[in-house]
């Protein structure tokens, strides 16, 4: 995460009219928070390719809305609720969609092909468990479990109660656990 005075420093640059400003403020966000919203795309959207595109939807949401933004929340908190809505936007649209290889964005690049391959099957295989949630839990996975965010953060980047994220997490464990016994 970046720090809040560096996403005042940020959020002064998006508003800018000045598109040098902008695009250095845009890269820094990125570089700052990419690799977390990305996986968080991930989470929900349970496919790399579809990610990719829901991440690049959420830059240009934030472009767009920058000038909404009242700062009622972290900048930060504001575009994972934004990245959070455009996987769940890129799901919808490619609902049933078969997932897609995991490449380079998971684990297995070492040196042991049998260890990559295992762990690249793991990876699989709770990503698939992980696609058969309801939207409303993955979310919630993706963003508490995965992401490691705060009860209280997750509430606020998914405007509910922080109680509803507890057992949204906690029914999403639940399934998750009885999906990959199933599966052995």
């Amino acid at each position: 995460m970046i720090d809040v005075d560096t996403e005042q420093r940020l959020l002064a640059g998006l508003r800018s009219g000045v598109a040098a400003s902008r695009d250095r403020a845009m890269q820094e966000l990125h570089d700052g928070l990419g690799r977390q919203l990305f996986h968080v795309c991930l989470r929900v959207a349970c496919d790399a390719t579809d990610a990719e595109d829901a991440l690049q939807e959420a830059y240009l949401d934030v472009l767009r809305g920058i000038g909404a933004f009242r700062g009622e929340s972290r900048l930060s908190t504001w575009l994972f609720q934004i990245a959070v809505r455009a996987a769940l936007r890129t799901r919808h649209r490619r609902r049933r969609r078969p997932l897609a290889d995991l490449g380079e964005h998971e684990p297995g690049s070492g040196a042991d092909p049998v260890a990559d391959a295992i762990e690249r099957e793991h990876a699989a295989a709770l990503l698939a468990a992980i696609a058969e949630l309801p939207a409303a839990q993955r979310s919630v996975l993706g963003l508490a479990s995965l992401q490691g965010m705060s009860h209280a953060d997750v509430a606020a980047v998914l405007g509910i109660p922080v109680g509803t994220v507890g057992s949204r997490l906690f029914e999403a464990k639940q399934r998750l656990r009885a999906v990959l016994a199933q599966r052995g």
